[in-house]
C-alpha cells in the first residue's frame, strides 16, 4: 500500500510562520498529502514549575487551536494532525524531517532579532534537512512561473524538480544560469567581435543550461521552460528573476571539502533577499 505524503508546517505563532503554515496547506492539497503542523519547545527546568509551565501548554494549546483553523479555513479538504516536539527548534524539526516529505518554514519566528533578514532556524534547517525545505518569506500569485538556478549538469535534479512543481500549479519554468566575466575594454570587444573571450565565454554558458535542460525538457513537453542566460553574480541574478516566479527551487551540493551538504553562496543570498518561497533540495 503507497504511503501518504507528508507535508510538515513548523509554527511558532509568528506572522512569517502563519505565512508558511498557508502555503503548507496549498502545498498539501496540491499533493494529496496529509499536513502535520509541529510546534518544538525547548524544556528547560524551569518551564517545569508549577504556574509557568502552565502558562506554556495554553499558549502551546492556543497557538495549536488557531494554526489548525488557518490551514482548515485555507484548504478544509486535507487531513490535518498536530504535534510538539520538546528540543531546540533547529535539532527538532531536523528530526521531523526524516519522515517528511516537505518541510515548510517561515524565514523568521517569534526569537529572531530585529534587523535580521532570515531567522537561524530557518537557515539551519535549509542546510541540513534531509527532505526539501520551502522557506516562506513572503506570499506571492501561485500563476506565476518556476525559476529554477542552474549551474551545470549537476542541477538536473532541481530542474526536474522545478518541471513537476510547474506542472502542479499550470505554469512555465525560468531556467536561468548566471555567469561573470572580467570587465573587457570596447576596443578588444570590437576588433575580435565573436571571437573575442566575452563571446565564447557567453556561448559557453548558453551551451551549459542548455546540457542541464534539455534532457528534461523532454520528459515534460508540456511544460514551457524559458532557458536565461544571464551575466551577473548568481546570488544576485536569482534574487531578481524571482521578482517574476512564484517559486524558486535550488539544489544543495556537497562541499569538496566536508562530507556533508552545504549551502552556497546563491541559496543564502535567497534566503535573505527572494520575493518569493525558496524550495531547496537535499543532495542526492
Amino acid at each position: 500500500m503507497d504511503r501518504t505524503p507528508l507535508v510538515v508546517a513548523a509554527t511558532d505563532g509568528s506572522p512569517a510562520s502563519t505565512d508558511a503554515l498557508i502555503e503548507a496547506a496549498d502545498e498539501t492539497a496540491r499533493r494529496d498529502a496529509e499536513l502535520e503542523i509541529v510546534f518544538v519547545w525547548e524544556w528547560p527546568a524551569h518551564e517545569r514549575h508549577a504556574g509557568y509551565g502552565d502558562a506554556l501548554r495554553d499558549r502551546v494549546e492556543r497557538i495549536r487551536r488557531d494554526a489548525v483553523g488557518v490551514a482548515r479555513a485555507r484548504q478544509p479538504g486535507i487531513g490535518i494532525r498536530c504535534s510538539v516536539v520538546h528540543d531546540t527548534p533547529v535539532a527538532g524539526l531536523l528530526e521531523v524531517a526524516k519522515r517528511a516529505d516537505l518541510l515548510v518554514v517561515g524565514s523568521r519566528g517569534h526569537g529572531g532579532f530585529t534587523g535580521m533578514l532570515v531567522g537561524s532556524v530557518s537557515l539551519g534547517l535549509a542546510g541540513r534537512a534531509s527532505c526539501p525545505v520551502l522557506v516562506v518569506r513572503s506570499r506571492v500569485p501561485a500563476d506565476l512561473p518556476v525559476l529554477v538556478g542552474v549551474v551545470g549538469e549537476d542541477s538536473r535534479p532541481a530542474v526536474e524538480r522545478a518541471c513537476t512543481e510547474a506542472e502542479s500549479r499550470r505554469v512555465g519554468v525560468i531556467a536561468l544560469h548566471a555567469w561573470d566575466f572580467p570587465e573587457i575594454p570596447r576596443s578588444l570587444l570590437e576588433t575580435q567581435g565573436a571571437e573575442s573571450p566575452y563571446h565564447r565565454a557567453q556561448e559557453f554558458a548558453r551551451h551549459v543550461l542548455a546540457a542541464a535542460v534539455s534532457p528534461i525538457r523532454e520528459r515534460h513537453p508540456q511544460v514551457p521552460v524559458e532557458e536565461r542566460v544571464v551575466r551577473a553574480g548568481p546570488g544576485a541574478a536569482l534574487v531578481e528573476a524571482s521578482r517574476d516566479a512564484g517559486l524558486v527551487v535550488l539544489g544543495r551540493h556537497r562541499s569538496p571539502h566536508h562530507l556533508g551538504p552545504r549551502l552556497g553562496h546563491a541559496p543564502i543570498a535567497l534566503l535573505h533577499h527572494a520575493h518569493a518561497p525558496l524550495l531547496i533540495l537535499p543532495p542526492d
